[in-house]
């Protein structure tokens, strides 16, 4: 199997819903190293921008491009999006290797239509970008950066036409890993392992037990990770731990929707004498978090269901409810996610995050605190969230959470954002609710 052959068929199972990076995990062991590279680098430059690639071969084509077979659509986004932004491989290589794939698995005809269209993106490719770049218009930002419209200006109503731009366009930021390391004192010496095995990392300005790596690796080949030191977390994942950190000060903590335990895992570190239960709806993800209590050695009561009925073992003075979203904060990282979302979707899971953050601050001991977390940048799933719920109880108070310095973005007006400005960083929003005691003070 060839890195392009791979490429197509990433593309084609993120089209049946999987992620991308589950997939060329799959396909990694039929491939030599140097074609693996290939197929990731075809497959995440594809999606990154898969609106741009779209909308160059409509402009392209004189068919309409719904009415052709699956794969040589994703044949020719790969292609635009490979001959475009590919500077170490031959276009034309590219070309007749897809053409050669369309003519076998589909037939002759649409590979005429791929060769004719993939043709004309080497021609005149680059002056499409080109005039899309020196538009104005937001929507054309929105295209050449990969954005759906729809979703830049929902970010404007959010952050105004200036700050949306800027959010539009740190789509194109390329992720790399950082890793979470605990305890701190063994930071040093896994950097310094991992640097000896050639991977290329360095202590985070941001955190002092975050690591940087210059690219993406699989995790389990991290120094540190099989002995349970090392986590691959993003590091606005790690401020929302932080906060947790910063806030607790006796009592129960509870992780309302737990996921994989990426979160409760660094809690439980930071915090082993807090009394943690973690909550999660997917019996999968219950397993991957029994695992990962077992691979950090660390300790917390797992409970599967819905958070909107489970009962907490012990009441929490603190809450982290680490909401469902959008995930728009996280398409630099997955870029696939674009494709999937609209705005009923982000509507929808609005009315869930409304639902759970009452939910939570019902559970919440008087006196206790919530801290609300996405990782999306739209304002329906944040501060619009936060203040259906603060006009609804005369009990509740906002907390600022306890972060600052220039990675900081005040909310309108509540909570904080994290943007996905640096290729560690993914876009948060943070909040925190206090509960008034019984007595009705803060």
């Amino acid at each position: 199997m060839r890195g392009v052959e791979a490429a197509l068929l990433v593309l084609r199972d993120v089209g049946k819903g999987e992620l991308a990076s589950i997939a060329l995990r799959k396909y990694a062991p039929e491939l030599p190293q140097t074609d693996m590279t290939l197929a990731a680098s075809l497959v995440y430059c594809t999606l990154r921008k898969r609106l741009l690639w779209y909308e160059m071969l409509r402009s392209f084509l004189k068919p309409d491009i719904e009415g052709l077979n699956e794969e040589t659509v994703n044949a020719m986004l790969l292609g635009a999006a490979g001959m475009t932004e590919l500077r170490h491989f031959a276009p034309m290589a590219l070309a007749n290797a897809l053409v050669q794939r369309v003519k076998d698995n589909v037939g002759e005809r649409e590979a005429r239509v791929v060769n004719a269209v993939l043709h004309r993106v080497g021609e005149s490719g680059r002056e499409y970008i080109r005039t899309l770049a020196a538009s104005s218009d937001l929507k054309d930002c929105a295209i050449l950066n990969g954005v759906p419209p729809w979703a830049a200006f929902m970010l404007k109503e959010g952050v105004g036409q200036q700050e949306a731009r800027k959010l539009v366009r740190m789509a194109r930021i390329r992720p790399y890993a950082s890793f979470r390391v605990w305890p701190e004192s063994k930071a040093q010496a896994v950097v310094a392992k991992a640097n000896a095995s050639g991977c290329r990392c360095w202590m985070s300005p941001l955190l002092p037990y975050s690591v940087r790596l210059s690219s993406s690796v699989y995790p389990p080949s991290f120094a540190g990770y099989n002995e349970g030191a090392s986590t691959p977390q993003g590091e606005s994942s790690m401020m929302v731990g932080e906060v947790v950190r910063r806030l607790w000060k006796k009592g129960a903590i509870l992780d309302m929707c737990s996921g994989r335990g990426i979160k409760a895992g660094q809690i439980a570190s930071l915090l082993p004498n807090a009394g943690l239960e973690c909550w999660e709806l997917s019996a999968g993800r219950v397993r991957v978090l029994e695992k990962e209590r077992s691979r950090l050695q660390v300790s917390w009561t797992i409970q599967t269901g819905d958070a909107l009925s489970l009962q907490p073992r012990v009441r929490p003075d603190l809450i982290l409810l680490d909401a469902p979203c959008s995930n728009s904060g996280t398409w630099t990282r997955h870029p696939e996610g674009k494709q999937r979302l609209s705005v009923d979707n982000v509507v929808r899971v609005s009315d869930l995050q409304s639902q759970l953050l009452r939910r939570a601050l019902s559970l919440v001991a008087p006196g206790g605190v919530v801290v609300y977390a996405t990782c999306s940048l739209f304002r329906k799933e944040n501060e619009e969230v936060i203040a259906r719920v603060l006009a609804e109880r005369s009990d509740l108070f906002e907390i600022p959470p306890p972060l600052s310095g220039v990675r900081i973005h005040r909310g309108r007006p509540w909570g904080v954002y994290l943007w996905p400005e640096l290729p560690w960083l993914d876009g948060f929003y943070i909040a925190v609710l206090g509960r008034k005691n019984q007595e009705g003070t803060a």
